[in-house]
């Protein structure tokens, strides 16, 4: 009987040398996953703790407030409050052009509320009166600072 130069499939250095394969699969499919894991976790979580923070939320509900108002002042007076007249005319019917004669007495909203970092609410209106741009600078302020905290949300 002739014997085989190749190592037979139960013979103990064989079995030894695929349990080795095997775990050294298992270890670099973990590595990499874990490479992976460590490179796009911290952008999520920062992501997600970012558009769900309470001041993100607290923004979002200011703005919607005075997108309202903005609104209904559109619908009174046919169009919005031009950038130089500015949110103020929410509060205060505007005393320069273009005239506002539908405005509201009391005006369209209570207040001017101040975002959650303690800066003014931005808006910038088309020439026209047909759209606007409302938004904050979120916590980097009007200094600016990353993309990530430039604005909390925008309202058109």
């Amino acid at each position: 009987m002739r014997r085989s130069l190749l190592p037979s499939r139960r013979h103990p250095a064989f079995l030894f040398l695929q349990r080795g394969l095997a775990r050294l699969r298992w270890i670099l499919v973990l590595t990499v996953l874990a490479v992976a894991v460590a490179l796009g976790l911290p952008k999520l979580v920062a992501r997600i703790s970012h558009d769900h923070s309470p001041q993100a939320r607290a923004a979002e509900a200011d703005m919607r407030a005075i997108g309202d108002g903005l609104e209904r002042y559109r619908k009174d007076n046919g169009r919005y409050p031009s950038t130089q007249q500015g949110l103020l005319a929410l509060v205060i019917k505007p005393a320069r052009g273009p005239v506002a004669n539908g405005w509201q007495i009391g005006g369209y909203v209570e207040r001017l509320p101040r975002d959650p970092w303690g800066n003014s609410y931005q808006y910038d209106a088309a020439e026209d009166g047909d759209s606007f741009q409302l938004f904050s600078f979120g916590e980097a302020g009007p200094a600016g600072g990353g993309d990530d905290d430039a604005h909390v949300i925008r309202l058109h």
